[in-house]
């Protein structure tokens, strides 16, 4: 599931039921059951999912789900598209909601804190059942103390994208490698109109959702101790972030750069990437697909890991790592059913369909060579950043979104100006120190 479009206006009706799965293996059974090979009507267990995707992602899924339904004879999943999480958590919580079902990864341990969520380890023994090819940081982002809760389908991180063009104008063959390249790249590479507003934007400022959290990865920092024991966002890595971002602000105005992001819009016609108004973006595994597959755009433009600090080249490829996630609820009236079609939904072979119709990175790093990848764009570049240890996952926790939130606030308070990094530092681990139980 991208990002940028976590949230699907569009609700999509069943479009897959049992009885077509049925005509499509060329049987007359009645709609929730299968024939065995004596040809004796089985009566299939329902298992009810519900996801997150709708319109033409949704149908993607239901192709998925008649497939599994088509393999096997104990399970018939009846797929529902429900794009709203708290519809769906509300559910849940009433004993009312789905078998199984997808989120973002960043719920998971509010989820486990409430109870929601069925353990898989106990699943995983019984079946010996092979995670140990998942993107590691993408797998801790389903755990919680120790336990695993929910199983990535895919992976979610940012790789710095360049204009080639721009680049060669201003006399650069590659793309900035440390962060004081980026600086310096930056404020060459930007170009202003007669009254000082930007014409060309040369940081990675639009679309700063991307920045923030990644970009202080990226500089060696963390936001946990070793020990879990501590939250720590007034690490380096974001005291960096923080201040390449001032610094080409105080370059050019923080003004003049909220105005040039406000007159755009994020992934179509305006969007100041795709016009060639933007040299170097920060942005995810799907940006590709849509320039080239849904927009139809010709841009010359690279892929290259995110700066690493100055001096310390052992930390290049870092950054954040994200994930679209399954898990069963604990209430869940079908655990076993609700488990054999995710299990099955998570192996190499069906992972590489799904991530292949979305256009995705899978969470399974084995599955990165299969030819039916190949052709989306950038795949290589992102399949190869994916295996390196440097990607992060943020901490795990209760309150995870709530220090999500004070980091973005006082993040957007700094490179405003309106507090230095030392004090929006200080307010993050402030505000902070009491959310860690």
């Amino acid at each position: 599931m991208m990002l940028k479009r976590k949230w699907v206006t569009t609700t999509m009706a069943l479009v897959m039921t049992a009885a077509l799965v049925a005509c499509g293996n060329g049987n007359n059974a009645t709609p929730g059951t299968d024939t065995n090979n004596s040809g004796a009507a089985v009566k299939k267990t329902e298992v009810s999912f519900w996801y997150l995707w709708g319109g033409v992602e949704g149908e993607y899924v239901e192709e998925l789900i008649s497939e599994f339904n088509a393999s096997q004879e104990q399970y018939e999943v009846k797929g529902l598209s429900v794009p709203d999480v708290q519809k769906i958590i509300v559910a849940i919580s009433s004993g009312e909601g789905p078998d199984v079902t997808d989120n973002f990864s960043n719920n998971t341990a509010s989820y486990v804190e409430k109870g929601m969520l069925e353990p898989l380890d106990d699943y995983i023994a019984r079946d010996n059942y092979d995670i140990s090819d998942f993107v590691p940081a993408a797998l801790d982002s389903g755990k919680y103390e120790g336990k695993l809760y929910a199983l990535p389908i895919n992976v979610n991180f940012n790789m710095m994208f360049y204009n080639k063009a721009l680049l060669a104008a201003a006399g650069y063959d590659g793309p900035p490698q440390t962060e004081e390249e980026l600086l310096e790249y930056a404020i060459k590479l930007t170009e202003t109109n007669a009254d000082g507003t930007i014409k060309v934007m040369g940081f990675p400022d639009f679309p700063n959702v991307y920045y923030t959290n990644s970009m202080s990865f990226a500089m060696g920092g963390d936001f946990i101790s070793e020990d879990g024991k501590t939250l720590t966002p007034d690490n380096e890595g974001m005291k960096k972030a923080i201040e390449l971002m001032q610094g080409y602000r105080k370059e050019f105005g923080a003004d003049n750069v909220l105005k040039f992001n406000s007159s755009a819009k994020y992934l179509d016609v305006t969007d100041p990437f795709i016009q060639g108004n933007q040299a170097i973006r920060f942005d995810g595994p799907w940006f590709g697909h849509t320039v080239k597959n849904v927009l139809k755009k010709e841009i010359d433009y690279g892929v290259a890991p995110y700066p690493a600090p100055a001096g310390k080249p052992e930390l290049a490829g870092g950054g954040e790592v994200s994930a679209s996630t399954f898990f069963i609820p604990s209430n869940a009236k079908n655990k076993d059913g609700a488990w054999a079609f995710m299990s099955w939904l998570m192996s190499k072979e069906n992972m590489v369909k799904f991530n292949d119709k979305f256009a995705n990175l899978p969470a399974r790093t084995s599955a990165y060579d299969d030819p039916a990848l190949q052709d989306i764009p950038d795949f290589q570049a992102f399949a190869e950043a994916a295996k390196n240890p440097n990607l992060k996952s943020f901490p795990t926790f209760g309150e995870q979104g709530a220090y999500g939130k004070i980091i973005t606030d006082e993040f957007e308070l700094a490179v405003n100006f309106k507090k230095t990094a030392e004090e929006a530092m200080k307010s993050m681990k402030d505000k902070s120190a009491n959310l860690l139980k």
